[in-house]
């Protein structure tokens, strides 16, 4: 009776976010994985490997990521920046920033750096590597880092087409989702834009017992008080107020009469 062939060991996995030991030991294997996952080689691959240095390999290495990081947080502005500029003529400054927000934020550069596997592909020095999975934080700002070494070693073009392609459709995504109610920060778009100074808020009247406690608060713009509005919270009335101060501000820029406060609708405003 033959003895079963014994099953072939699956191959070990890396954690999400980590790279296997063979890969670490070649570094000309992580770089060529890198390219292949951007979807263009280096005309200079020792900027792809200071793209992938973790500032922990400072002291090794002698460079890290972080002259990238911020060179490529201003390729990728300048990228969005200009693309919803022209792609949305009808938007005004606070509509593009919003869209323009959402897009280079933390949270989207960690998500495209994911989808890329950099954070597989950084050299790390090893107290890095006993941490645990590498944190988005850091996976944020190597994204941004090999913008920035796109944009050296091959020019303002490729690095716009290379981000516009990972990131056209969160753009899509941002100028059709609703905005937040943040009438906070559309006050102050407004009053900047019409040159009017910052808004500030006051409270009022804190009234109730600790556990149900009402705020009552108003806008104030330089000398200017504008009507009081009520919340369960500072946030609440904050907000509150400034939708009032707000609508008004806009009816008399318009040549209108302004809205009384009870007219002025309550949502769901930002937190």
């Amino acid at each position: 009776m033959t003895k079963p062939e014994p099953k072939p060991k699956s191959p070990h996995l890396p954690a999400r976010g980590t790279r296997r030991d063979d890969e670490a030991e070649n570094p000309e294997r992580v770089f060529a994985s890198m390219e292949q996952l951007l979807g263009r080689p280096f005309q200079d691959r020792a900027l792809l490997k200071t793209a992938l240095t973790h500032p922990s390999m400072r002291d090794f290495a002698k460079v890290s990521y972080e002259r990238l990081e911020f060179l490529g947080d201003a390729v990728l502005g300048l990228v969005i920046a200009e693309h919803v500029y022209h792609r949305f003529p009808e938007s005004d400054e606070g509509e593009l920033t919003r869209i323009k927000s959402s897009v280079v934020s933390r949270a989207a550069l960690a998500h495209l750096g994911k989808r890329l596997r950099i954070a597989e592909h950084l050299l790390m020095g090893k107290g890095m590597h006993n941490q645990g999975p590498v944190p988005r934080s850091v996976t944020a700002n190597a994204t941004e880092a090999m913008i920035g070494a796109l944009y050296v070693d091959a020019g303002f073009d490729p690095a716009k087409e290379f981000v516009l392609r990972h990131l056209g459709d969160l753009i899509r995504r941002s100028s059709t989702k609703r905005p937040a109610s943040n009438h906070k920060s559309l006050l102050q778009l407004h009053t900047q834009r019409l040159a009017l100074g910052t808004p500030t808020y006051e409270v009022l009247a804190v009234t109730g017992p600790d556990h149900e406690r009402t705020f009552e608060m108003r806008a104030l713009l330089n000398d200017r008080a504008f009507p009081s509005a009520i919340g369960a919270n500072k946030k609440k009335a904050e907000q509150r107020a400034a939708k009032l101060a707000l609508r008004i501000l806009e009816a008399e820029e318009k040549g209108l009469a302004a809205p009384a406060p009870d007219t002025i609708e309550s949502d769901d405003e930002a937190e």
